[in-house]
């Protein structure tokens, strides 16, 4: 693994000077270490195909302390006597990644990512990576709602790009719905954790409030001090 430092934020009447935190792996290198030193996949940049990390805030799931909260059990409960919803998790060398899948995709991306939507060309280097190696699919009636790109291991999931039917947000929190049913996948499976990406700003504080035995990156270690976090994420100026 190869460690790369470049220059960020500078404030200099109060002497900070910040400094971004990649890693480019290696194929020998083990991508589930790599998660539990904080960093996350990086794929801003279309015109590098080399397995970049970053490092960031983020959060995991201790899954030693998660329980499935009653907030949760209600939605589950609600959405079963709606709908049967299909769960299968799938192998991504034998997924089929077609044009229905990515368009999929895409147009949840325009819909609903607070920045730029996928463009075509990012998507098919998130599908190369290394660190997507499984595909959790929701479907009714053989009809897809929903997908989660991961990586799996026999200790860790990595949550990484979930995609859903925003039609079905009028019916029920189908988001919630989709992260809870792959971290109870994660507790039944006798895994360690489950890795939910950065943690920035008010929004992301869905995350810490819907789930037990959350824990996040400080930048030297994983803390689990959820008061520090909230703390954070309200003063983040994003």
């Amino acid at each position: 693994m190869k460690t790369i430092l470049s220059e960020g934020n500078i404030d200099y009447k109060n002497y900070k000077f910040g400094y971004t935190v990649n890693c480019v792996l290696e194929k020998t290198d083990n991508i589930e270490k790599v998660f539990s030193r904080g960093f996350l996949p990086y794929t801003g940049d279309i015109n590098n195909s080399k397995e970049v990390y970053y490092m960031a805030r983020s959060i995991r799931i201790n899954l030693n302390h998660y329980e499935r909260l009653s907030e949760n059990k209600r939605i589950i409960k609600n959405v079963k006597s709606k709908f049967n919803i299909k769960f299968e998790l799938q192998e991504k060398k034998t997924f089929n990644h077609d044009k229905d899948f990515k368009d999929f995709c895409i147009n949840y991306s325009r819909e609903r990512f607070i920045n730029e939507p996928l463009s075509s060309e990012r998507f098919e280097l998130i599908i190369q990576r290394n660190n997507y190696n499984r595909l959790f699919k929701f479907s009714i009636s053989d009809n897809p709602i929903g997908y989660v790109l991961t990586y799996l291991s026999d200790n860790i999931i990595h949550y990484w790009f979930s995609f859903y039917d925003v039609n079905y947000l009028n019916d029920f929190a189908i988001g919630k719905f989709i992260m809870e049913k792959v971290i109870f996948y994660a507790k039944k499976n006798n895994m360690r954790y489950i890795y939910l990406g950065t943690c920035y700003g008010e929004k992301a504080l869905y995350k810490v409030r819907d789930f037990k035995g959350i824990e996040y990156f400080d930048g030297v270690k994983w803390n689990n001090n959820i008061k520090s976090l909230k703390e954070l994420c309200k003063n983040d100026k994003i």
